[in-house]
């Protein structure tokens, strides 16, 4: 009959999602990697899969399960809050725990972008061929493209690329 209460003990820890999201491509990418280079690791993934638990499904597959785990449970809230009569005695806890499963899922928003900030950095660092030498979590790319430099010396224009 209530689950707001319930929800409202357990949301704090859903943040730790947020930790898992920043890392699933690279594990992702891990994964697909060490499929292809050993034989083994590959064999060992379809045997697993091939299990009645894994209900068919891939490891790739169950890997998402938690990345769709907190927007679940915020679309699960909004519906039961809807639903839910004023004079319910779970109303005041449900209406929280909505709230709470919302700034969750900020902060597992906050660290998709934050991942992507960093990889979106490293990209620009190996372009310049400066992986070692600048790398630093408090530079951020703002904007990249080609502008025009224009001499005052001479009058003369040339082609740029700015990393901002």
């Amino acid at each position: 009959p209530r689950i707001g209460d319930v929800i409202q003990k357990l949301a704090p820890f859903l943040k730790m999602y947020g930790e898992y999201i920043k890392n699933f491509d690279k594990a992702l990418e891990l994964v697909t990697v060490w499929s292809e280079k050993s034989p083994p690791f590959q064999e060992l993934i379809a045997d697993i899969q091939k299990r009645k638990v894994c209900a068919n499904l891939t490891l790739q597959h169950h890997m998402l399960e938690p990345v769709q785990r907190i927007p679940r449970y915020e679309l699960l809230l909004k519906d039961y809050v809807q639903k839910l009569p004023p004079e319910s005695p779970d109303w005041d806890d449900a209406g929280k725990a909505l709230e709470m499963i919302f700034m969750v899922a900020k902060h597992s928003n906050a660290a998709i972008a934050e991942m992507e900030r960093r990889q979106n950095r490293w990209v620009v660092y190996e372009r310049l061929g400066l992986e070692d030498d600048i790398v630093d979590p408090s530079n951020e790319l703002i904007k990249e493209g080609p502008i025009q430099k224009i001499s005052t010396r001479n009058n003369s224009t040339s082609e740029k690329y700015l990393f901002l």
